[in-house]
């Protein structure tokens, strides 16, 4: 009892980051039509951010959670005027998979300078809090859990009231159900393009600050939640926000049951056969849709 109660846990706690992580993926896809590679960048270089500024600096970690969300953000807009925007509106590429693949280029751009400022080596960076919470039996939480929950679970709340409250959030939802007639009422596209890719950034870089104390700050740290962002927005449906967080929790407490009773080495596999009964059984996803409306 007490295993399933830790897994089930650390289940949840990694269904939070991997929303929020895929949050980026769906809103990108769900306004631009295409998959956004250098998402996983994002949170890389807000781990490298965070690092620098409270190991150099000396700032609390909270700093470095800011900093990191910001120095994402920023990496979300450059990529957009970098890999994007010149593709916006030509006739003569397929838009969808030329943006993927300038997308990833510019990911793999990105580790590379990343090596070249800081070296290949792991760096460690602090929780944001120290310590482990007792629940019951041997069953504990680290606080940095419970400190990644919360921060999760506000990013959420924060992005589901800015999308249905403010101005540009409407602009976002009206563009990604139908570009067409959102040009036609006056929404800026062009804005709520490279907006939707701060905004991507910045959710990647909160997601890269959470996991960095417990998978380190590396230049391939992007690699592995791009891939389960990708997992999760596959089993989504591509676009739909609500199908993101329910899938995000579903797959965390998977791999989470999978890692505790089978072994960690069993984690990976089971989540892309997962992707491959859903390509079958339901190619759109949890939510998604055969239509344009995707939000």
């Amino acid at each position: 009892m007490e295993t399933l109660v830790q897994a089930l846990i650390s289940g949840l706690v990694f269904g939070a980051i991997y929303a929020i992580m895929t949050m980026g993926l769906t809103l990108v896809y769900g306004c631009l039509r295409t998959l956004n590679m250098a998402q996983g960048a994002c949170g890389m270089v807000g781990g490298y951010a965070a690092w620098v500024i409270t190991t150099d600096m000396g700032a609390p970690p909270i700093v470095g959670l800011f900093v990191g969300a910001l120095a994402a953000a920023g990496i979300g807009i450059l990529t957009h005027f970098i890999s994007i925007k010149p593709l916006v509106g030509r006739k003569d590429i397929d838009f969808e998979m030329t943006a993927y693949i300038s997308t990833l280029v510019v990911a793999i751009m990105f580790s590379a300078a990343i090596i070249l400022l800081f070296g290949a080596r792991n760096k460690a960076i602090d929780p944001l809090v120290e310590g482990r919470l007792h629940v019951f039996g041997t069953v504990t939480v680290a606080w940095q859990q419970v400190a990644v929950a919360v921060v999760a679970f506000i990013c959420l709340g924060g992005l589901s009231l800015m999308l249905s409250r403010s101005r540009q959030g409407l602009s976002i939802m009206a563009v990604a159900q139908q570009f067409d007639a959102a040009k036609l009422m006056g929404v800026p596209a062009g804005r709520v393009y490279w907006v939707t890719m701060a905004l991507a950034g910045l959710l990647g870089g909160i997601a890269g600050v959470l996991l960095a104390p417990l998978y380190f700050v590396s230049p391939s740290a992007g690699d592995l939640p791009i891939l389960k962002g990708l997992t999760v927005a596959v089993v989504a449906g591509l676009g739909s926000i609500r199908g993101t967080i329910y899938a995000a929790f579903i797959i965390g407490l998977i791999e989470a049951l999978v890692a505790t009773y089978v072994g960690s080495l069993w984690s990976l596999p089971v989540l892309f056969a997962l992707i491959v009964v859903f390509m079958i059984v339901r190619p759109y996803g949890l939510f998604g849709k055969p239509e344009e409306e995707r939000l």
